[in-house]
């Protein structure tokens, strides 16, 4: 039987401060694992399904500031970003994630896993004509990296995170991280000197130090009798939605088009949609009654979506977020992010593999009262209701299952 209880925040922060927290590196890893739950054969799980606000903040090195105010480049805050002049601050709001802290601290990548995005926000670098936007930020604490969508292209490894002197301490019932160095990578470095045809940005500058607030509902279980397969950074492939013939037949009688953007594509030998898998985590538990679901994680689509549309009316919904556990489906759209669009109804869902790949079959999509209203109040109308089926989902992640 697994070990299943409802978890009070403080007691993620035990846990943290016991492991050393997210975004540690390898070597106070190593060190700490002496004395661990793995030389006896434990291994508790404290896991946040469903992580939500407040922030990550970046406070800007001040020596990374003066390199950049010499070379002419000046860094200013994009979409739902905001910048404290007062304290060189700039704050990313969290928008969904999911978290899991080991108690096994030999667990690979890393003790603590899973992916936080932060949709919708970002921060820009320019000199004179010249602009380079990075967005969309995704934390993943097992590899201590956080990705970027830059130019439109996502999963761009930008900071290294070094948490060596994090801080784990509370504020209300929210947990806040405190103390760990973003560091640009080699691939950010060389994007940078390229884009301004410099050569001072090197890989290893902190960009500054990062403070992380987040809440969110924890629950713990037995990794050991709970045997669950995690995906532990999803890398594509794609998830597709096969048109529900009545919704499509519907929507042609509103004169309303649905249409792929971004790097989602269709196929209309099947009337299948398909938008590629960015990131994110994933966690297929054998206890089938482990709570909010047994297929827990969040899985991103970033860069592509769908445009609704009919005259001169539209809507666009993009940058898709699956969140299996609650079985629901968020989008942006309008500047806004975390929309509820979708409800996933996984009543006949079937998980199966194909070769290395983890496929969810049978999933039917729903729509939210949320995504329902949006329609009818962009094309006027109140056709469109609460439970319609968009479609029926086919997920194929790729990756390794730790």
């Amino acid at each position: 039987m697994s070990f299943k209880t409802k978890a009070s925040i403080a007691a993620l922060v035990g846990a943290l401060a016991i492991t050393g927290v997210a975004c540690g590196d390898d070597n106070s890893s190593n060190s700490n694992a002496s004395g661990s739950a793995s030389e006896s054969g434990a291994n508790k799980v404290t896991a946040i399904p469903s992580l939500s606000g407040v922030g990550t903040s970046v406070k800007i090195d001040a020596g990374t500031a003066d390199a950049l105010k010499s070379l002419g480049v000046a860094l200013a805050p994009i979409g739902s970003a905001a910048f404290e002049a007062s304290t060189s601050t700039i704050t990313f709001p969290i928008t969904s994630g999911y978290a899991e802290i080991h108690s096994d601290l030999n667990v690979q990548p890393g003790y603590i896993q899973g992916s936080i995005a932060h949709e919708g926000s970002g921060f820009s670098l320019s000199a004179g004509s010249t602009k380079v936007e990075l967005r969309d930020f995704v934390v993943d604490p097992g590899n201590s990296m956080l990705y970027g969508t830059v130019g439109g292209t996502p999963k761009v490894p930008l900071l290294f995170l070094d948490g060596t002197n994090v801080k784990v301490s509370m504020e209300g019932s929210d947990v806040v991280l405190q103390g760990t160095v973003a560091k640009l990578t080699d691939t950010a470095a060389g994007a940078l000197n390229n884009a301004f045809n410099v050569s001072a940005l090197k890989a290893g500058i902190p960009l500054g130090t990062v403070r992380l607030q987040a809440k969110g509902q924890a629950t713990t279980y037995d990794a050991v009798a709970d045997k669950t397969a995690r995906i532990s950074r999803l890398d594509g492939k794609a998830t597709n939605v096969t048109l529900d013939a009545g919704t499509a037949k519907a929507l042609q009688g509103l004169g309303v088009s649905v249409a792929p953007i971004g790097t989602a594509s269709f196929n209309s030998a099947t009337s299948t949609v398909a938008f590629p898998i960015t990131g994110g985590f994933a966690a297929i538990h054998s206890d089938l009654g482990y709570k909010p679901g047994y297929i827990a994680g969040t899985v991103l689509h970033e860069a592509s979506g769908l445009r609704f549309s009919k005259g001169n009316r539209s809507i666009d919904v993009t940058d898709f977020v699956v969140d299996p556990g609650n079985s629901i489906l968020t989008a942006s759209s309008g500047g806004k992010s975390g929309i509820p669009l979708l409800s996933l109804d996984g009543t006949d869902v079937k998980v199966s593999m194909e070769g290395s790949d983890v496929v969810l079959q049978g999933t039917v999509a729903k729509l939210t009262p949320t995504g329902a209203a949006a329609l009818n109040s962009t094309f006027g109308v109140s056709d469109f209701k609460e439970g319609i089926p968009l479609g029926v989902v086919r997920l194929v992640a790729a990756s390794s299952a730790s």
